[in-house]
């Protein structure tokens, strides 16, 4: 490959935070607030002009999950303040149950609201947003990053923090800093497709309400029709031998999943959608990024079409939007002081130094192939550790959401978003206790953190926690079968 090379010149200094977050997405929410409000000078960069993340700039909806299956609410602090402002706004429905029973709760919301709302949380808390600034590189000395450089408008900048919180999804700034990660799957390094979420407007939601009852049989576990009509926001999942057919007569794209998933959002007649699928992508890498963009955009409106024709309520139905970027479920692992494992969550372990719970399912979409891995959310409740977030080699710097240290099974289920924003609040009390200290991230005492999340009103486990669960979000069928939906369970056994 041809190279060049750059001249020297002197980049100007435009902020010395005690704490600075890369990435305003869920875990850069839970990161960026969490240190702020436990006294640190803190600073969050976003490439874009809102924050968010896949919460806003992906589309994806709804939140998954809250509660595990007796509907106790296992994730809350901020995660748990977000939803409520929404409901607030009358921006979300709140915590609702799951019509494809994989789930005992889901949280759909409106997406302009949740950028408005996080927004608030933010300059609430004193954070010092910059919006618009792109992430660079680093300057790193003995296990220490001293300088951020970042890209924008007006050209590039550094900015030299006491603490770096990598919530780039990607773990970008740990890679530039030259610690190790791995990608995707442990054999091949094959890692989950990329999904463009998007939104249609026009739906019918009482035509679309009497198709799936007069079609029940093509919808996962054959809803009843007092379980489709209870709904606070519908579910919908399945359609799979109509998927496959739709494909051989070329009326579906066929990159595209082999199912319907879709979830109905608070603005009437509006439906967030899960069908479009590329494999063979690599996140990290611009042109795949660019021909996913490409194509599936075009899947989002090929798949218009099929529901259109082939599903009641959805005559008159329009794409709305599409996501700002495709969602990227998996790339970077950094490699941490300890590794989470699919055992870690089937078995709901709690560590002396978890921070954070989770209780979605290890959900894979499958890298290569149809068959989606997919255990059922809600049936264990497991803590992620603190020693997760620590890159092996850098002694001021966190992961959070995504990049942590996982395996790509364990790593199925806590990528999601309100899990993400859980460990973001994890590493943002952290980096803030080490800020007061002077401590580096392995010297904080995380009988401290653990104490103070519990204080901003954090779930941990093995700690004195109202445990009651919401009857109302009691996920009462969990053990039906997923195959209209492609779905798979390999660790039956175990789970």
């Amino acid at each position: 490959m041809k190279t060049i090379m750059e001249a020297s010149r002197e980049i100007p200094v435009i902020a010395e935070p005690d704490v600075l977050v890369i990435g305003g997405g869920p875990a850069g929410i839970g990161a960026a607030v969490a240190a702020a409000r436990s006294g640190a000078k803190t600073m969050l960069i976003e490439r874009y002009g809102f924050v968010g993340g896949n919460l806003t700039i992906a589309m994806v909806n709804p939140m998954f999950t809250f509660h595990d299956v007796n509907g106790k609410q296992v994730i809350r602090g901020v995660a748990g303040e977000v939803v409520d402002r929404l409901v607030k706004l009358t921006a979300s429905p709140g915590h609702v149950t799951d019509l494809t029973f994989d789930n005992a709760s889901m949280t759909p919301f409106d997406p302009e609201g949740m950028k408005l709302i996080l927004l608030d949380m933010l300059e609430e808390a004193g954070v010092e947003l910059l919006l618009h600034s792109a992430f660079s590189d680093v300057l790193e000395e003995n296990g220490k990053i001293t300088t951020v450089l970042v890209e924008s408008k007006s050209g590039r900048q550094a900015i030299c923090p006491k603490y770096v919180i990598d919530c780039s999804a990607d773990a970008d700034v740990i890679a530039r800093a030259g610690a190790p990660f791995v990608k995707g799957r442990e054999s091949d390094g094959a890692m989950q497709p990329v999904t463009l979420f998007y939104r249609i407007g026009g739906i019918d939601i009482r035509g679309l309400k009497a198709w799936m009852k007069a079609n029940r049989h093509l919808l996962k576990d054959s809803p009843t029709d007092e379980e489709i009509d209870a709904q606070s926001a519908l579910a919908f999942l399945g359609m799979k031998e109509v998927i496959k057919e739709a494909m051989d007569q070329g009326e579906y794209p066929k990159d595209a999943a082999p199912r319907i998933l879709m979830y109905e959002l608070p603005r009437e007649g509006q439906f967030a959608v899960n069908c479009t699928r590329l494999q063979g992508i690599d996140g990290t890498d611009v042109r795949d990024l660019t021909r996913a963009e490409v194509e599936t955009r075009r899947q989002a409106w090929d798949v218009t079409e099929f529901l259109k024709k082939r599903v009641g309520g959805f005559e008159h139905a329009y794409v709305l939007d599409t996501g700002v970027q495709v969602g990227v479920r998996e790339t970077r692992h950094i490699i941490g002081d300890y590794t989470m494992t699919e055992e870690d969550v089937l078995n709901s372990r709690a560590f002396e130094d978890g921070i954070a719970c989770g209780t979605f399912a290890i959900d894979i979409h499958p890298p290569e192939g149809e068959q989606q891995v997919f255990t059922g959310s809600g049936k264990a409740v497991y803590e992620i550790p603190y020693r997760s977030l620590l890159p092996q080699g850098l002694d001021n710097v966190w992961a959070a959401g995504r990049c942590i240290s996982a395996t790509h099974h364990a790593f199925g289920s806590v990528r999601v978003m309100a899990t993400a924003m859980g460990i973001g609040q994890g590493a943002g009390t952290a980096a803030a206790i080490a800020a007061a200290e002077g401590a580096t991230n392995r010297q904080v005492d995380v009988k401290q953190v653990r104490a103070m999340l519990l204080a901003q009103g954090q779930y941990l486990l093995g700690e004195e926690i109202d445990d009651a669960g919401d009857e109302a979000l009691k996920l009462h069928r969990n053990e039906g079968s997923g195959s209209s939906a492609s779905h798979h369970n390999p660790f039956a056994v175990k789970s």
